[in-house]
């Protein structure tokens, strides 16, 4: 219907997967390649988890469609299949001569010898199990015999397990961990990020033939986020509504309007989202931590008190007292109603009077320039720079100062060395990688969201595995989101990379950790 009103070739957001609309976005490429690499050596088990609609079928269609011609496919959508019949079902879609008179034996020998024929014409049998959280757990354990079919140097038979995050609760019990001890490689697939979702709708757009201006901005994109929760499925569906929409109001805009008519008319709710009270809650510690005093002295206390706020939801907070124990409760989080969602607008700083325990005066505050204050100083603290104090106001002569001196912190929540050693590690990583050679690879071995720097800091001081002085660590702005990435030495070629993966502590391992080319790093992070 809106196809010609948008001047569009055919419908970009059908919710069944078409290749030739591949986003290669949010990891997506990077994961299309290690899979593709992993099966053309002979990798054995691999595993990929993602959510409910996260594009997990997209990338299996992009697998198949990649891999060369020598490669053939097995192909299994339908998790209940049963231990007794699994084999059956695969010898079938070989289309081996079998019958359900044929004992289990006679199968699995009737496998090998398929198997065993097409390895010697230089050709690979890969299995492809979709919904594999589904898979009764003795199915599961039957296909993992089926990995010990293998010459002296390669596995006959390589398997890809593509499920949601249910796999990974099932992989880890205790009657499946031989399963779990064959799977070589473990990827997932995150939730697209604001921008991510800026980028995927409008690459859609054009791809089927849009040629008017940008119709999805970031703002929409992050409402958009909100609602679906970053997942492909739920994206196709709110942007198909949403064109739909301005095609029935004769538009060529889209508005916050349609995102919402699109969300509701499908259910979709909104992630649930710190209430304003939260912020008001910041503002009382503040004072009461600094008296009348509005400035802040340390950037590092007030990213801890930040952080707290942000998971604890804090709701109504009517004293300072109130608000310091409201710091040790469990979260409080609310959805919005549909009337608060339309007529949201964002936070408007009011003017409050509290008390200061010291000159029983009442001081009024305005709210407004503690969040400027806060702003900057997370602002800052993200740099790596250090607050500075801002020097006192000239008291006119003979004159008192109004307010008690301001109170020292206590240095202990005050870790200005992590922030400083992170500022100093990423700057060394960007050195490293200035003079790496481009033709060498790196392994990624850990990507961080939501992650404060002294919360990075530490993950690396503390409780890295790997040698600290080939780690290499950048941080990438998104949007207002920081992302840190950290990577692992550097490989002359891909083999030496590969096997250094395979040699990684588990703890690392279950990252998903690939390899990724110093010539693509150094176009990311160096500016």
């Amino acid at each position: 219907m809106y196809e010609e009103h948008f001047g569009l070739e055919r419908p970009p957001f059908k919710i069944t997967p078409d290749t030739s609309l591949f986003f290669d976005g949010g990891k997506r490429r990077e994961i299309l390649a290690a899979l593709l690499y992993t099966v053309q050596r002979g990798e054995g088990i691999v595993k990929l988890v993602g959510e409910v609609g996260s594009g997990k079928t997209m990338l299996c269609r992009m697998l198949q469609k990649e891999l060369p011609q020598s490669v053939e496919i097995i192909y299994i959508a339908n998790p209940s299949i049963s231990a007794e019949d699994i084999l059956f079902v695969i010898a079938h879609e070989l289309e081996l001569p079998v019958s359900k008179q044929d004992s289990k034996h006679q199968v699995v020998h009737l496998l090998q010898d398929y198997l065993v024929q097409q390895h010697m014409k230089n050709k690979q049998v890969v299995l492809f199990v979709e919904e594999a959280q589904g898979m009764p757990l003795e199915t599961l354990e039957e296909i993992r015999l089926l990995s010990n079919l293998e010459t002296d140097q390669y596995k006959l038979l390589q398997i890809i397990l593509f499920g949601q995050p249910e796999l990974d609760t099932n992989l880890a019990l205790k009657s499946i961990r031989q399963l779990r001890e064959r799977i070589t490689h473990a990827f997932e697939l995150k939730p697209l990020s604001e921008v991510e979702i800026y980028q995927y709708l409008n690459f859609r757009m054009r791809e089927v033939g849009y040629k008017g201006p940008e119709l999805v901005t970031l703002p929409l994109a992050k409402t958009i986020e909100r609602y679906s929760g970053g997942l492909l499925r739920r994206i196709n569906i709110m942007a198909d509504k949403i064109l739909l929409s301005a095609y029935a109001e004769n538009t060529h805009t889209l508005t916050k309007k349609h995102v919402l008519e699109a969300a509701h008319d499908n259910g979709f709710l909104p992630a649930k989202k710190v209430k304003n009270g939260a912020w008001l809650a910041l503002a009382l510690i503040l004072v009461a931590v600094l008296g009348t005093s509005l400035f802040l002295t340390q950037t590092q206390w007030l990213d801890t008190v930040a952080s707290q706020l942000d998971e604890q939801g804090t709701d109504k907070i009517e004293s300072v007292t109130d608000a310091a124990n409201q710091l040790e409760k469990e979260p409080d989080r609310t959805e919005p109603t549909d009337a608060e969602v339309e007529t949201s607008e964002p936070f408007e700083p009011t003017k409050t009077k509290v008390l200061d325990e010291k000159s029983d005066a009442k001081v009024e505050i305005d709210l407004a320039s503690v969040e400027s204050i806060e702003d900057a100083a997370i602002s800052t603290l993200l740099s790596g720079e250090e607050l500075k104090e801002p020097e006192e106001p000239n008291e006119p002569k003979g004159t008192s100062p109004v307010v008690e001196p301001k109170p020292k912190l206590p240095l202990n929540n005050l870790p200005l060395s992590d922030a400083q050693w992170l500022e100093t590690k990423i700057e060394r990583s960007k050195q490293w990688l200035a003079k790496a050679n481009k033709r060498h690879v790196s392994i990624q071995v850990m990507s961080r969201y939501e992650t404060t720097p002294i919360e990075m800091a530490r993950i690396l001081k503390n409780q890295w595995p790997l040698d600290l002085d080939t780690t290499y660590l950048f941080a990438v702005q998104a949007d207002s989101e920081v992302i840190y990435r950290v990577f692992y030495s550097e490989f002359t070629s891909v083999p030496e990379g590969t096997r250094e993966i395979e040699e990684l502590p588990t703890s690392i391992s279950k990252n998903g950790p690939y390899l990724h080319s110093i010539y693509k790093m150094q176009a990311a992070y160096l500016d």
